[in-house]
């Protein structure tokens, strides 16, 4: 037999035996026993104190309206209490406050959590066995339970298309193919096809992997320019060719065979000079990366920029 089920993590003050609820509506509750025992409770802190203690009531309250036929009560105070202080024998008594009410489709999802949360229960051979019940029922509609878990928690449900709840959901559905797709911020959405059986209530789980990080963005390289070589720079190195040529010229028309003339001399000085000024000023031309580390340290190839001291 089936009856509302104590919750010792909360109940030490208290436990609550109720016989099983006859399908006919017409057949009374038995009174249900209420045992109070001493409390064992260990050193805790306030809040947490304060948690159980209100729990323990609220139990108790449930437990009251199961016994007076409240069913509805009852669902909305087991829930309360197992949010307050979660036991999954607060699973069962739901389920047993559901099929008081004669939903069997509530009776069947609590049930099934109920052995989902606590798969070592004692009477988990006598539950599942009513749980087989509930899903036969169901089947003569045509109809069939389902559970749908993600993780994370908490994604967005579509069934066929339509949304239908959040995760963890529980519903009911025709036999048969179905799409099923989950979404949830800063996951990838997941979508298969899941096969309802007729005769069973079934668990679907899906894995939501976290969407991934997007690449660094690459700033592009910034363009330089082509090599360009100045008119001053090609004004300096003809400037140098030209002293250079106007020495030649110069010893030539000396006509002193044992030396260069002076003459000869100082345009091939100053030619030399200003061909190397020229070649300096090429290179940089030519090496826009070391015109600008002269530039950036005050040098230029061209003087400018230079400080002279008097």
């Amino acid at each position: 037999m089936l009856a509302i089920r104590s919750v010792p993590t909360l109940c030490v003050f208290c436990c609550i035996a109720v016989t099983v609820v006859h399908a006919s509506a017409d057949t009374p509750v038995k009174k249900a026993a209420l045992v109070r025992t001493e409390s064992a409770s260990a050193n805790l802190d306030e809040p947490e104190a304060v948690a159980k203690d209100r729990a323990r009531l609220l139990f108790e309250k449930g437990a009251n309206a199961y016994r007076d036929r409240h069913f509805y009560d009852a669902v909305d105070i087991f829930l309360e209490t197992n949010r307050l202080y979660p036991d999954p024998k607060l699973s069962f008594n739901v389920g047993r406050a559901f099929e008081g009410l004669g939903n069997q489709p509530g009776a069947l999802r609590y049930y099934r959590e109920y052995l989902r949360r606590m798969p070592d229960a004692p009477d988990r051979k006598e539950v599942t066995s009513h749980v087989e019940q509930l899903e036969l029922s169901l089947s003569q509609k045509g109809l069939q339970q389902l559970t749908v878990i993600s993780t994370p928690e908490g994604a967005t449900l579509k069934l066929d298309g339509q949304a239908v709840g959040i995760t963890p959901w529980t519903g009911e559905s025709f036999a048969g193919r179905h799409r099923v797709l989950l979404e949830a911020a800063q996951y990838q959405s997941s979508e298969r096809v899941i096969d309802i059986d007729l005769h069973r209530a079934q668990d679907f789980t899906f894995e939501l992997s976290p969407t991934p990080k997007p690449a660094p963005t690459r700033l592009p390289a910034p363009l330089q320019d082509e090599p360009k070589i100045g008119v001053l720079t090609l004004s300096t190195l003809a400037s140098g060719l030209a002293l250079l040529g106007t020495a030649l010229v110069a010893q030539a028309a000396s006509g002193d065979s044992r030396g260069a003339s002076r003459s000869a001399a100082f345009f091939a000085g100053g030619g030399a000079g200003v061909s190397l000024l020229g070649g300096v000023m090429l290179y940089f031309d030519l090496n826009p990366t070391a015109k600008a580390k002269a530039s950036s340290s005050g040098v230029s190839p061209d003087g400018a920029g230079l400080e002279h001291s008097r």
